[in-house]
């Protein structure tokens, strides 16, 4: 049989504690609210034609934690929207659906913070799960015949033509114009 001391237990217990103390312990701590109560921002480019792309940015307010993982929803955009993480913000793009209507769509950014830095001094050393972000922002889908050059019309060349052409009927209907008055001044 084992004869435990309190000494021999004080000394178990140190020999374990000391490590863990002089290399830190990494835990997941869980936070109720965000330190800040603004959430940060969500941006989309546009407006765009159906099949086009628009881009994408969400960054957290400062002092917030950066969040770990960003999903983006909106009846405009197709199911393929990807964002990348730069550190300092999420960017990317998001292609409109073909079958959109020309009109505003709302977005949704949804910003996750599983096992994100802590952002309180105490808890530095630990990763906290901080609750999800909803940040909302609008995309504007615009007509097809609004954005892209119709086939439509003379063209440059044509419309260079014609301009020249146009100007040169002008220039002789006024030299037509003042000749008549000069004759009839000369006539007079």
């Amino acid at each position: 049989m084992i004869n435990f001391t309190r000494s021999s237990i004080r000394s178990c217990l140190a020999a374990v504690t000391v490590p863990l103390v002089l290399f830190g312990l990494s835990g997941v701590a869980h936070a109720d609210e965000l330190p800040f109560p603004q959430q940060g921002y969500g941006s989309v480019g546009g407006p765009a034609a159906p099949g086009g792309v628009v881009n994408l940015t969400v960054k957290e307010h400062p002092g917030n934690p950066h969040p770990t993982a960003v999903t983006v929803s909106s009846p405009a955009l197709t199911d393929d929207t990807a964002l990348g993480d730069t550190k300092r913000a999420w960017v990317g793009a998001g292609r409109i659906r073909k079958t959109a209507k020309p009109g505003t769509y709302p977005v949704t950014f949804t910003l996750r913070h599983e096992n994100a830095d802590c952002v309180a001094e105490k808890d530095r050393d630990y990763l906290c799960d901080y609750p999800a972000v909803v940040l909302r922002s609008e995309v504007t889908v615009s007509g097809a015949e609004e954005t892209t050059a119709s086939g439509e019309g003379p063209g440059f060349d044509g419309g260079l033509a014609i301009g020249i052409a146009a100007g040169a009927v002008a220039t002789l209907a006024v030299g037509g114009v003042l000749l008549r008055l000069r004759r009839r001044r000369t006539d007079s």
